[in-house]
C-alpha cells in the first residue's frame, strides 16, 4: 500500500461512516434531529430515514456521511403505538390542529372499535392528511393547507397493514399498535377509525417503535450521542454489519486493483476469491456489498453474467452513481 493509500485510509477511518438509531423526542422535527447529529458528529452530510412528525418520539434511522445513499437499500417497514382520541376531528388530523368537529361517543364499544380497526389491515387506498409533506403542484400540501389553499384534490395512496393489535380501550383513547409499509398515515387511521364509528377521531399520540432494521430498545438519545463524541462508534454501526450480516446480502472483498475499478463505475466479474460463500450459492436478485481493507466501498447488482454493476459507489469518501 502506497504511502498516499495509508494517507488516504486514515482520512477515511476518521469520518464518521454509517448508521445511528436514534431516538427523536417529542416536540423536535426530522429535520431538527439532522442538524444536531450534523454538529454533534462533526459531518455535514446527514439524512434520515422516514420523517416523524414533531407530536410523534422514537425511532428515527440516522444516516452519517456516505452512508445517506444507502438509505434506499434498507427495508422501510414500521411499527407504531398509537393513541387516537375520539370524539374529535381537526385540521391536522391529530390533537396539535384546530378542533372542526366534536361528538359524543353515544354508545361506541370496544367491539365495534376493534371490529373497524380490522378492516384496515392488509392493502388500503389511504388518504393523506390535508398536512403532509406530498407534493401538490410543487408545493407541499401543509404549505398550501396554511395559505388557506385546500381547495385541490388529495389522492388516495396504495398502502399495507400487516397487523393491527388493539391495546386497550380506555374512551375516549384508543391504543393500538400497528405494523404498515412505508407510506402509511397514522393520523389517517385516527381519522378513518372516528368516521367510520360516526363520532370523529385524531392522533393523540405516537411512538415509532421500528423502523426497518431499527428498534426503539436499541437507540440512543441526541444526548447519548453528544457523550459519545470522541467514540463515536459505540453509536454509529457500521453499514458491512447492517447490509452482509442483519440484511443478508452478499459480500464481496476485493482487492486494490478491483476496488479500484469499482470506484470508477466500472463492471467486474465475479470470481470465487471475493467471496465467503460458494459462487454457485449466489442469489442474483440480491445486491452484493463491495468491501475493500474491512470498509464499504460500493453496493452494487450481479448481473446474470456474473457482473458486478455498481449502483452507488463511496469513491475518496464521496458518493456516485
Amino acid at each position: 500500500m502506497t504511502v498516499q493509500q495509508q494517507q488516504q485510509n486514515r482520512k477515511d477511518k476518521e469520518k464518521p461512516f454509517g448508521f445511528i438509531n436514534v431516538h427523536k423526542p417529542k416536540g423536535v422535527t426530522s429535520h431538527d434531529v439532522v442538524n444536531k447529529v450534523r454538529r454533534l458528529v462533526g459531518v455535514k452530510q446527514v439524512g434520515h430515514g422516514g420523517t416523524l412528525d414533531p407530536l410523534a418520539e422514537g425511532v428515527l434511522p440516522i444516516a452519517v456521511g456516505a452512508a445517506t445513499r444507502f438509505l434506499r437499500f434498507l427495508p422501510q417497514d414500521k411499527t407504531y403505538v398509537a393513541e387516537i382520541l375520539l370524539g374529535q376531528q381537526t385540521t391536522t388530523d391529530d390533537i396539535e390542529g384546530d378542533i372542526i368537529h366534536s361528538s359524543e361517543l353515544g354508545a361506541v364499544s370496544g367491539e365495534q372499535i376493534r371490529a373497524v380497526l380490522a378492516k384496515f389491515q392488509g392493502e388500503i387506498d389511504q388518504i393523506p392528511p390535508l398536512y403532509s409533506a406530498i407534493h401538490v403542484d410543487g408545493k407541499r400540501m401543509y404549505e398550501l393547507a396554511r395559505e388557506g389553499k385546500t381547495d385541490f384534490e388529495v389522492k388516495p395512496r396504495r398502502v399495507t397493514i400487516y397487523s393491527l393489535e388493539v391495546l386497550s380501550v380506555e374512551l375516549p383513547i384508543v391504543k393500538a399498535r400497528i405494523s404498515c409499509s412505508s407510506g402509511t398515515y397514522i393520523r389517517s387511521i385516527a381519522r378513518d377509525l372516528g368516521e367510520q364509528l360516526g363520532c370523529y377521531g385524531c392522533l393523540h399520540s405516537l411512538v415509532r417503535e421500528q423502523a426497518g432494521l431499527f428498534w426503539l430498545d436499541k437507540s440512543v438519545t441526541l444526548d447519548q450521542i453528544a457523550d459519545s463524541k470522541n467514540n463515536l462508534e459505540t453509536v454509529v454501526t457500521d453499514p458491512v454489519n447492517i447490509f452482509s450480516e442483519t440484511i443478508n446480502f452478499h459480500r464481496l472483498d476485493v482487492n486494490d486493483t478491483s476496488a479500484q475499478k469499482i470506484r470508477m463505475g466500472q463492471r467486474i466479474p465475479v470470481i470465487q476469491e471475493m467471496l465467503r460463500t460458494n459462487i454457485a450459492s449466489l442469489d442474483l436478485s440480491k445486491p452484493a456489498i463491495i468491501v475493500h481493507n474491512q470498509k464499504m466501498i460500493a453496493l452494487c447488482s450481479i448481473m446474470e453474467d456474473y457482473l458486478l454493476k455498481p449502483e452507488v459507489v463511496v469513491a475518496d469518501g464521496q458518493i456516485s452513481n
